[in-house]
């Protein structure tokens, strides 16, 4: 057995961040993260869903070569298309962000409930959050609305603003006569903007991060046998400069990071910036 842990996780650009740095925070020692960055074709909340499969596949052989330990998804996209066969067909434990977050709020929200969820064109229409939702007896309307401006807007680096508070206001104006209990992220780039969808929001309204639960999963599971620090490796697929600019306005550092090549064999990596 080797010392350190090795974790995958990926995205289909900078969102998955947001759950990255609440595990690096959790499990500072000990682990090898690999985090994949897809931004060469973000957004994914949009694309066929065989396209979406295709591109998970590849990520999937690039963790595999990897020789990781484990599979976080940081994308609520690519696991709300995921059928339970591809996850145990991985052969390492894969670890959904959409489950944890639906058991512990059907877990601990009070009867009578209300729950709003924003994600994705397609997380919206695979309604997993809707379905797993619905098996709870807590909760009295669960409503959901995709939002597919959010990810491009963040992805550009735009997080604040009259431009983010208008758009927010666009996509949240049919939740002020609702007023739900609970109102779940349902993408990993929307707490970006979380400061702007409060905003709108009644104040009765709990905004629920599903960073949070996943990362209390992984923590769950993990085994740590060393006291060394964990480190993060960074694989993306589109420019590696920007993606650093990013790193660096978002955790306050730079990271290695490393570009991948696309092709007919898969992901290629090509080595350190």
């Amino acid at each position: 057995m080797r010392s350190r842990l090795r974790i995958g996780v990926f995205d289909s650009g900078i969102g998955g961040l947001t759950v990255l740095k609440r595990l690096v925070e959790t499990l500072p020692e000990g682990v090898s993260f690999h985090y994949f960055a897809d931004t060469a074709r973000v957004p994914y909340g949009s694309k066929p869903v065989e396209t979406l499969r295709r591109y998970v596949r590849e990520i999937f052989d690039l963790f595999a070569h990897l020789n990781v330990d484990a599979i976080v998804t940081a994308c609520n996209t690519s696991d709300s298309i995921l059928t339970q066969s591809d996850k145990a067909e991985l052969g390492v434990p894969y670890f959904s962000i959409i489950d944890p977050t639906v058991r512990r709020i059907g877990e601990s929200a009070p009867g009578n409930s209300t729950v709003a969820i924003i994600a994705t064109e397609n997380t919206v229409k695979k309604s997993l959050y809707l379905r797993k939702l619905f098996r709870y007896e807590s909760f009295s309307k669960i409503v959901q609305k995709a939002c597919p401006l959010f990810v491009p807007l963040i992805e550009e680096g735009i997080w604040e603003g009259e431009i983010v508070d208008s758009i927010v206001k666009y996509y949240l104006n049919d939740f002020a006569e609702i007023e739900p209990d609970f109102m779940i992220l349902g993408c990993t780039h929307y707490p970006f903007i979380k400061n702007s969808i409060e905003r709108f929001l009644p104040s009765k309204t709990k905004v629920v991060d599903p960073s949070e639960y996943i990362v209390r999963d992984v923590a769950d599971w993990a085994t740590i046998l060393s006291p060394e620090p964990s480190t993060v490796d960074y694989y993306v697929s589109g420019n590696t400069r920007i993606f650093q600019d990013i790193l660096k306005r978002y955790l306050g550092r730079f990271e290695n990071v490393k570009g991948v090549d696309l092709n007919v064999t898969g992901i290629n990596v090509r080595g350190r910036v």
